[in-house]
This record gives structure tokens, sequence and C-alpha cells, in this order.
């Protein structure tokens, strides 16, 4: 969403804060978020019983699940508590700006959130339930969301203060940390320079993908799709608890990542078959595995991605026993394709076949019409494209498939913006619809 306004008209505007409110701070509806992003949030019945621009409050209960031995709040809990207090508040300073795992996000506006330290002193013992105010002081809230809506990191502290009744047994203050998607990817391909939670968020989403392929060797030998020796290991106790717990949602995401992954074996396989030599570009390789699982001694293969996920790969395989693939380090949305194959020695006399799997759908068209130029120009007849999109139904949400709807809800809530793009890049396609098959 395109904000037009000035910060002073948002941050004053009765209407306005009236709107985010409906729109991202409906009681119920983001309690219901927490718990699903937070499991031990539902498991203590912790809810969100106030918001208002720049304050937040919420209970978290005295029971069996949050209490001690001394039939007391947990104090890890309590700080729990604060912690997800503290941080509505700061998200209600974001004008209409979604926060990461709790909101549904339509673009790279959407904020990360975390928490960069906090201190907390007790009282007296919590044996009532516990009641976390947070507030920012409204001289703040200006600076706040302007350094946000620069897409500048955004550091403060926010004080929660804990009641049982009227009386406090608790004070916590909670130093935040929160950028836009956008103003984190500004150094994405400086390795020095990459900002923490971009690195992790790049790593993250490759490690669910390959966890996703780890969940289908589970299978009996005889039912899964495809034999993968290495998914156990690239993906890790990360990539398998982030499969585990995104199918737990999203069941169908898994069977998708695997029936992807059978037809693009099948098809890099039949390519082969049909050349004695030919070039490979997997576009954003992440922790792909196909060409150490697969031979293809005839392939010369270029695997393409930022140079933390290369760095990343080079750690796990061992090159020097696969010399037939090349690494090439590029940020697929800033620098030509066409310009670090060559660089790197591509034969454009070969047949290519170039592979963007589980890409297309997170990319504008701006970005896609910047890739798939070059990648027109370096195919000759006898290439191939293969990549996977999404539906413009799918995007909205008019599938009438209530899984389907919920496997959007839950990609969008982690940050992944889909976008529904082969009716809007017809142009792109047209570019290389000759060798698209």
């Amino acid at each position: 969403m395109s904000i037009h306004f000035s910060n002073s008209f948002f941050l004053h505007s009765i209407d306005a804060w009236e709107q985010d409110r409906k729109e991202r701070f409906n009681l119920d509806a983001l309690t219901r978020s927490f718990h699903e992003s937070v499991p031990v949030l539902d498991f203590t019945d912790w809810r969100i019983t106030a918001v208002e621009r720049g304050y937040s409050e919420t209970v978290l209960p005295l029971n069996p699940s949050s209490s001690n031995q001394y039939i007391t709040h947990q104090a890890a809990l309590m700080l729990l508590a604060a912690d997800y207090t503290g941080g509505t508040a700061l998200a209600s300073v974001f004008h209409m700006t979604p926060i990461i795992g709790f909101h549904v996000s339509e673009n790279d506006s959407a904020a990360y959130m975390w928490g960069a330290k906090a201190t907390i002193h007790w009282f007296s013992p919590s044996c009532q339930d516990l009641v976390c105010k947070a507030s920012i002081e409204k001289n703040k809230w200006e600076m706040l969301a302007r350094r946000y809506m620069e897409d500048k990191k955004v550091i403060t502290t926010v004080p929660i203060m804990m009641y049982n009744g009227d009386k406090l047994v608790a004070k916590a203050d909670f130093t935040y940390w929160a950028q836009s998607i956008r103003g984190l990817r500004r150094n994405a391909f400086d390795i020095k320079k990459i900002n923490v939670l971009y690195e992790h968020k790049t790593k993250t989403t490759a490690k669910l993908i390959v966890g996703l392929r780890a969940m289908e060797q589970e299978k009996a030998i005889d039912e899964r799709l495809f034999d993968d020796p290495y998914a156990f290991m690239l993906a890790g106790k990360h990539g398998i608890t982030l499969a585990r717990r995104f199918s737990a949602y999203s069941p169908q995401l898994q069977d998708m990542v695997s029936a992807r992954t059978l037809h693009l074996d099948k098809t890099v396989s039949s390519f082969a078959q049909k050349h004695k030599a030919f070039n490979v570009i997997n576009i954003g390789a992440g922790y792909d595995s196909r060409f150490w699982r697969l031979q293809f001694p005839n392939a010369t293969i270029y695997d393409l991605d930022l140079p933390i996920m290369l760095n990343e790969r080079k750690r796990i395989f061992d090159y020097s026993k696969k010399e037939n693939i090349n690494n090439i380090e590029i940020d697929i949305t800033e620098q030509p394709l066409d310009e670090a194959l060559r660089k790197a020695g591509f034969d454009t006399t070969l047949p290519s076949f170039f592979i963007w799997e589980g890409g297309s759908m997170y990319f504008r068209e701006k970005e896609i019409d910047f890739l798939w130029g070059p990648i027109a120009k370096m195919m000759n007849n006898d290439s191939r494209f293969w990549f996977d999109y999404v539906s413009e139904d799918l995007v909205k949400n008019t599938t009438g498939f209530a899984s389907a709807e919920n496997f959007m809800k839950n990609m969008r809530k982690n940050g992944r913006t889909i976008h529904q793009w082969l009716q809007r890049h017809r142009k792109s396609c047209r570019k290389v619809q000759s060798y698209c098959r």
C-alpha cells in the first residue's frame, strides 16, 4: 500500500488511526495470529486486550500453564509477555505497516522487528492475572515513523509496566530493532555489510525448502517421489523444524515442493539425453543438491545466488569433485545475468537449460523484465527455460479452496510477498516464448 500522507497527518488523524486499527489491530484476530506464530502464547492463553497509537495492553493469565512451583507467574514468561506487548506498541506507530510473522504482507514495506536488548525488575511475586502495559512517548511517534518510512533502522526502547490489579509487580525495558524488507536488502550483495537479519531471512527461506525435500525422504522408498541423500544434511535441525512447523499450517506445501522437484529432475534428465554438451543455469541455487545427486557429465553448470548463499554451498559441498559446477555471485535484481555469465566463460553456442525454481512469484514486473531480457539474448533454438508461477486466482484468494487461501496467508505472514505475474508479464514471456516448453 502506498501512503501519500505526511507523517504529521497520519499521526494525528483520528480517521487514519481508526482505519489502521481496523486493518492491523483487530484484537481477536491479532491475538489468534500471535498464538499461531508463537505457540507458547497460545499454551498460556496470553492475549491482547487494548491497542491505541503508541500504546498496547496484554494479559498473561495466572493458570497451571503459566505458573511455577509457587503458583506465581514464571519469570521468563513474564518477560515474554512484556516483549510482545512492547513490540505491539511500537508496531502501532508504523502506519498501515504489516509486521512479519503476525500480519499478511503484500509488499516490501513490511517490517521485521526483533528484540535487541531487555532488562526486567521483579518487585514482588505475580499471583494474579498479569496485565502488561507498554507506552511510547507521543513526542517520539513522528521521528520513529519517519525513520521507518525512509527505510532506515529504527532502534528504540519501550518501557513495559506489569500489574496485578493496581499493584506494580515488575517493570521491563525492551530495546527493539525494526526495518522494512526494502531497507534490509540494501547490502544484500556485500558479505561484510549484509544485515544479519537479511542474511537470516535468506538462509531461512532456503532452509525451509530443503527441509520440505527432506520430509519426502521420510516416506517409504517406493512411496517417495525422488531420492535426495543430501537433504537432511543440508536442512539441519533448523530446516527440519521450519518444514514441520510450516507444514502444520500449510500441509500442501510439502507436496508442492516435492512435485516440482520431481518434474524438474525429469525435465533436466530428458534434456541431457538429447544433447552431447549443454549449459545449465540454476538461478537462486540456495540449498539445491540436484546436480550433486543427479549425474550430468555432459553439462556445464552455473549455480547463481547471493554471495552469502554461495559461501554456504562452498562450505558444505566439495567442489574439487565437481569441476563442471561453477558458482556465480549475483544479485539478479541489480546485475545483468548475461554479463555475469560471460565473465564466467559461458558458451553461448551450446544449448542452455535455464532454471528458476520457486522464484518468479516473489519478484515484480520490473525485476522480472530485468532478468528475462538477458535470458532471451542467451537462448538459442535448442534451449529451454523451466520456471513455476502462481495463478491470479491463488494470489487474489478466489480459488474457493480454504487450504490454498491458508497457504497464501501463511506465506505472506512470513514475509513472502507473492505476486501473480503470468498475465502481467506477457511482454516478458513473449521475449522467450520460442524457447519455453
